[in-house]
């Protein structure tokens, strides 16, 4: 994000560290920036969808919601939701399985005394001056468009447990469209 706002292109209007990431603090932040700016926030990037649910709750009571664009992490329930609502744009999900089969073969390698061969892709920054050889997954942009192929697919949010209790009346027309043919 530095280079878009040394470049102008985003104008950073608030930032603070969420303790604890309390999904309650981070809604009282998000209506601190949004008082702070007079309604002027165009994107909350957030750290979790559980926060971004919280600054979610803060545009709504605005009627800003699914006007500013909110970003999240994990993949969860209710960040898949609010992306099938309008409500979020996106949220980062790292494959588990992916992450467990890496970790298995990096147990494997390392109790034989061995290094894990091609498994290795990077380095982690440790105390100054040390690093950690790495196993990096990469993390996958989820968005509207791409749900089913993914957190779907992989059954890391079943379909039913995604469905359920979506709204499909009050909506928008096109989300009500939408998760109709979705959840059907």
């Amino acid at each position: 994000m530095k280079p878009l706002f040394d470049s102008g292109e985003l104008k950073l209007v608030y930032d603070t560290f969420t303790p604890d990431w309390n999904n309650s603090t981070a809604q009282s932040e998000m209506e601190a920036a949004l008082t702070q700016n007079k309604n002027n926030i165009q994107i909350a990037y957030v750290a979790n969808d559980g926060m971004a649910n919280a600054a979610i709750q803060a545009l709504k009571a605005q009627k800003l919601n699914g006007k500013t664009l909110v970003t999240g992490q994990d993949a969860t329930t209710s960040g898949i939701q609010n992306i099938l609502l309008g409500d979020q744009s996106m949220t980062v999900y790292k494959a588990i399985p992916k992450e467990a089969d890496a970790t298995a073969q990096l147990v494997a390698a390392l109790s034989t005394g061995t290094l894990p061969s091609g498994l290795v892709n990077g380095k982690t920054k440790m105390k100054p001056g040390n690093e950690a050889l790495s196993v990096l997954a990469v993390p996958v942009s989820v968005t509207i468009s791409n749900v089913a192929q993914t957190v779907i697919a992989d059954n890391f949010v079943p379909k039913a447990e995604l469905c359920k209790g979506l709204p499909t009346t009050g909506l928008p027309a096109e989300v009500t469209v939408l998760i109709k043919g979705f959840c059907s």
